[in-house]
């Protein structure tokens, strides 16, 4: 049996799924808001670097299916504008494209625990040290962990359906509003009539839950 690395190297256009728990089971979201505000910092620190096709999010962990966007010259511009002694670093070619990545987690993880911490009177480490993540290197595995991550709620007992746990991307891709998901290019996974391939997602999540043969779940 192949063992795992749980801390891959980033590299652009592959897809990671992505994880990470409260240190000593410690409960990261208490409130509505918590969940809101780790997803603002998503949007600001890591959505710009990766393509967020899949995320849930849980009392004490999250989930989210990823793909590492390519350098190109609008992407530099944006690292220049982090104003980081590591996006300098960067731009000076002295470290790689993913101890940059790595760096932006960084900041996530203790811009949120710093708030956090705020909020309920404690101090100390939020997060694990060291955040998973594993390459996907076919699309069964991506197809298997886009289910995965959007069952997480139901095998954790947190709810009973798909659409009940408001802080996962199931809905988003039912419906209409405004999203940073790469919504159309995972419909388009399924079929690229738009109506057609919601109905295969709903039916692929469906018989994910029906047969969990494919293991995976922790």
């Amino acid at each position: 049996m192949r063992k795992i690395n749980y801390w891959e190297t980033f590299q652009e256009d592959v897809h990671y799924h992505i994880y990470n728990r409260g240190i000593a089971s410690t409960n990261l979201f208490q409130k509505d808001k918590n969940y809101r505000y780790f997803l603002k910092k998503w949007a600001i620190l890591i959505h710009p670097f990766f393509e967020t096709k899949a995320y849930c999010l849980m009392p004490n962990h999250f989930h989210f299916l990823v793909s590492v966007r390519p350098l190109d010259d609008r992407l530099i511009e944006i690292i220049k504008g982090q104003l980081t002694s590591k996006s300098r670093k960067f731009i000076n070619n002295e470290i790689s494209y993913n101890t940059f990545l790595e760096y932006q987690f960084k900041r996530l993880f203790s811009s949120y625990a710093l708030a956090f911490n705020k909020q309920e009177n404690r101090t100390g480490s939020l997060f694990q040290k060291r955040f998973k993540r594993v390459s996907l290197k076919s699309y069964h595995r991506i197809w298997h962990i886009l289910a995965y991550i959007h069952h997480n709620p139901i095998h954790h007992r947190f709810t009973k359906n798909y659409l009940e746990w408001k802080f996962s991307s199931y809905s988003a891709f039912l419906g209409q509003g405004i999203t940073l998901l790469s919504r159309e290019e995972v419909l388009k996974w399924f079929h690229e009539d738009v109506t057609k391939a919601r109905s295969e997602f709903i039916r692929h999540h469906n018989l994910f839950r029906v047969d969990l043969a494919g293991g995976y779940l922790e």
